[in-house]
C-alpha cells in the first residue's frame, strides 16, 4: 500500500511541474547511494547506465538495484527500449502486470514502478525495487553490460 501511495504521489506531482523541458539526452551513468554503517550498506543502492541510440527514439539500458543489509538481495536487467518524452518504460517478459518507468531530467532520473499486483515485484525479489531518484554521475557514453554479476562499479 505504501508503494502504491508513493507511485501515485510521483505521478500526481509530475502534473504540477513546469512545462516539458524539451528533449533530454539521457546518455550517462546514474547512481543511487545509501548510507554505510559499520561497513554495511543500510539501504537501497543501484546503478543505471543509458546510451541514446542513433535514432534518438531508443536507448540501450542496463539497470541494477540492491536492497542492502542484511540480505543484499538485488535485481538487474539489460535491454533496448523506446525513448519518448524523456521517458523509458520496461516490463519483465514474464510479468505484463507491471512496469518500471524512468523519468529523465538533466541531472537525475526518477524511477517508479507501476503495477496491478503489489506482490508481483516486477521481476525483482521482494522488497528489492523501491521508487528512487538516481543522480547523474557521468555524461560519458557508458558500457552497456549485465550488471547483475558485477554490482555497482566505480
Amino acid at each position: 500500500m505504501k508503494s502504491l501511495f508513493i507511485v501515485s504521489f510521483f505521478l500526481l506531482a509530475r502534473q504540477f511541474l513546469p512545462a516539458d523541458p524539451g528533449f533530454i539526452d539521457p546518455t550517462g551513468t546514474y547512481i543511487l547511494t545509501s548510507p554505510v554503517k559499520k561497513n554495511r550498506i543500510t539501504g537501497h543502492s543501484g546503478e543505471l547506465r543509458v546510451r541514446l541510440l542513433d535514432s534518438h527514439k531508443a536507448v540501450a539500458v542496463c539497470f541494477y538495484i540492491n536492497k542492502g543489509y542484511p540480505g543484499y538481495e538485488s535485481g538487474a536487467f539489460k535491454d533496448t527500449l523506446d525513448y519518448e518524452e524523456n521517458k523509458v518504460s520496461w516490463s519483465p517478459s514474464n510479468d505484463s502486470s507491471c512496469s518500471v518507468v524512468f523519468y529523465f531530467d538533466e541531472n537525475l532520473v526518477e524511477v517508479v514502478e507501476i503495477y496491478n499486483d503489489p506482490r508481483s515485484g516486477c521481476g525483482f525479489g521482494h522488497g528489492v525495487f523501491v521508487p528512487a531518484v538516481f543522480r547523474k554521475s557521468s555524461n560519458d557514453i557508458p558500457v552497456i553490460q549485465d550488471l547483475s554479476t558485477h554490482g555497482i562499479s566505480s
